[in-house]
């Protein structure tokens, strides 16, 4: 497991170095990368191909949005050009396949979260009941470094299969309930 953890900070390291040359990181230029890799990481049930993008949906984090549109412009994920959208309402939800909700406004994002709920939509924020309130990932900071936590159920819930090799890195992985 060490090395499934190493590959993955070089990999973060690598998509980052690009973006930030040897500026520090912002926090938003972190979350866009982690939610750039989170895509290989993740398993959706409806196995498209083609030319349909795989869209990035960001709700209510413009700079999130603004550093994630830099790092996938001209790339493919899948096989498929990555877009990223602005989301303001559940009507924007179609084809996305990752959608991080601010901190800001998560708490006014009931009706947008419960859409979410019943599609394969691996939902990320960063506010402190992220998973509590429905999100499948949720950013925390963990000794002054942004880390994540990944709900099990919630993924399941939603048709996504998480790799193991991100569960390895994160701070804190809420296993399945008992049926």
């Amino acid at each position: 497991m060490p090395l499934s953890r190493a590959l993955l900070l070089i990999i973060v390291c690598a998509v980052l170095a690009p973006i930030c040359g040897a500026a520090p990181f912002s926090a938003d230029a972190v979350k866009a990368a982690y939610l750039f890799r989170f895509a290989s990481y993740v398993e959706w049930p409806d196995r498209r191909a083609g030319e349909e993008p795989f869209v990035f949906g960001v709700h209510g984090a413009d700079d999130v949005a603004v550093h994630l549109e830099r790092l996938t412009a001209g790339m493919k994920l899948r096989g498929r050009p990555a877009q990223v959208r602005r989301i303001t309402s559940a009507g924007d939800l179609k084809d996305v396949q990752i959608l991080y909700v601010g901190p800001r406004v998560f708490r006014g994002s009931r009706s947008l979260r419960e859409a979410v709920a019943a599609r394969p939509i691996l939902l990320v924020t960063d506010h402190r009941d992220g998973l509590a309130e429905g999100a499948a990932v949720n950013f925390i900071e963990v000794n002054r470094n942004l880390r994540f936590e990944i709900s099990l159920d919630v993924a399941d819930r939603s048709g996504l299969r998480i790799d193991s090799a991100l569960l390895s890195v994160a701070a804190r992985v809420n296993k399945r309930s008992k049926p």
